[in-house]
C-alpha cells in the first residue's frame, strides 16, 4: 500500500489536517440553529394541518375559500379559522412576494433579506422548485398571476379544497426557507481556508510538498520589512518652516578643501622624550583633513600619556 501523502514541514497527511482545522464555525452554527428551527416548526405546521381537517365544519365546505377569508369576522364561530388565516398570512404571502421578485430578479430581489445574497444560479434553483409546484398543482402560488393552462391561487376552491392548497404550500414554503438556508451555509463554508498540498521550491532547493497551513503561516510570520524610524515633531520643528518662510536665511559658504601633504610620524624632536615619540609612532600620521572628534587612539595616547608624566614626576 502506498505511504499517505505527508506536508515536510508539518508530515501530516490532508486528512490530519482537514480534521484540525476544519473547525465550525459562529456562523455555520448559527445556520444549523436556524435549520433546527425550521425542521421542528414544520413538523408542528404539518400537526396543525391535520387538526384543521378534522375540526373545519362540514357545513362549510361548498362555500369558497376566498370569500370566508375575506370575511373572517363574520365567519369567526368556525374553530380553527384564525390559525388557517394565520397561516395563509405568513407563509404563502411571503411565498407569493418571494416568487414574484425571483422571477424578476435583479435589484426586485433585495425586497426581500432572505433573496438579496443569492447567486444566480440559487435562484434559478429556488424558481424551479416554485415551477415544479404549480405544475402538480396546475395553480399559481400569486393571485395576480396568469399562466395559460393555469388557474390563479385560491380562486375557484370550496373550503377544504382552499385548505389542502394552502397547507401544501404551507410545506412549500418551509422548504424554500430551508433551500435559503443550505445556500447560506455552502456561502459560509466557501469563506473558510481550504486545505490542499502543493510542491513547492525555493531557493534552489528541490521541490518538497507542503500543506497549505504551513505555507499560510510561513508567509504570515514572515519578519516584517525594516524600516527607518521617522523623527519625531516637536513644537519648535513645528513652527521651523514658517520662520524660515518668514525670515530668509543666507546660505553658508562652504569652506574650501585645502589638500595637506601628510606630516611623517615623530620620530624624535626636541623636548619630547622616546617615550612620547614612540606614542606618536603608533597613533601615525595626520592630515589637515582628519575629523576633529577623539578617537579610540585618542583615548589610549591620553591615558599613556598621564602614565608618562606621572612616571617622569616620580623620576625627578
Amino acid at each position: 500500500m502506498p505511504e499517505m501523502s505527508r506536508c515536510w514541514v508539518c508530515h501530516r497527511a490532508l486528512e490530519e489536517i482537514t480534521a484540525a482545522v476544519d473547525t465550525e464555525t459562529q456562523e455555520e452554527r448559527e445556520l444549523k440553529k436556524q435549520l433546527s428551527q425550521v425542521s421542528w416548526t414544520k413538523t408542528k405546521f404539518i400537526e396543525s394541518a391535520d387538526l384543521w381537517r378534522k375540526t373545519l365544519p362540514r357545513d362549510f365546505k361548498d362555500m369558497d375559500f376566498q370569500f370566508i377569508a375575506s370575511n373572517a369576522t363574520q365567519f369567526s364561530s368556525i374553530k380553527g379559522l384564525a390559525e388557517v388565516l394565520d397561516a395563509k398570512k405568513l407563509m404563502v404571502d411571503w411565498l407569493s412576494d418571494a416568487s414574484s421578485r425571483l422571477r424578476k430578479g435583479g435589484e426586485d430581489m433585495h425586497g426581500l433579506p432572505e433573496l438579496a445574497p443569492l447567486e444566480k444560479s440559487d435562484g434559478e434553483s429556488l424558481v424551479k422548485t416554485l415551477d415544479q409546484f404549480e405544475a402538480r398543482s396546475r395553480r399559481t402560488i400569486q393571485p395576480d398571476a396568469h399562466r395559460e393552462g393555469y388557474a390563479s391561487a385560491f380562486d375557484g376552491l370550496k373550503l377544504f379544497e382552499g385548505l389542502e392548497f394552502l397547507i401544501a404550500q404551507g410545506v412549500l414554503y418551509y422548504d424554500v426557507r430551508t433551500q435559503l438556508l443550505n445556500f447560506a451555509m455552502a456561502r459560509a463554508v466557501a469563506k473558510k481556508p481550504k486545505t490542499s498540498m502543493r510542491m513547492i521550491q525555493a531557493n534552489g532547493y528541490p521541490p518538497v510538498q507542503v500543506c497549505s497551513v504551513c505555507e499560510t503561516l510561513m508567509v504570515g510570520l514572515r519578519a516584517p520589512e525594516r524600516r527607518m524610524a521617522e523623527p519625531v515633531a516637536t513644537p519648535e520643528a513645528a513652527e521651523a518652516p514658517s520662520k524660515l518662510a518668514e525670515e530668509p536665511v543666507e546660505k553658508a559658504a562652504e569652506p574650501e578643501m585645502v589638500a595637506v601633504p601628510a606630516v611623517a610620524a615623530i620620530t624624535e624632536s626636541e623636548g619630547v622624550s622616546p617615550a612620547v615619540a614612540e606614542i606618536m609612532n603608533k597613533i601615525g600620521p595626520a592630515t589637515k583633513e582628519a575629523p576633529k572628534t577623539r578617537g579610540l587612539h585618542e583615548h589610549r595616547a591620553t591615558e599613556e600619556w598621564d602614565e608618562v608624566v606621572k612616571r617622569q614626576a616620580q623620576e625627578k
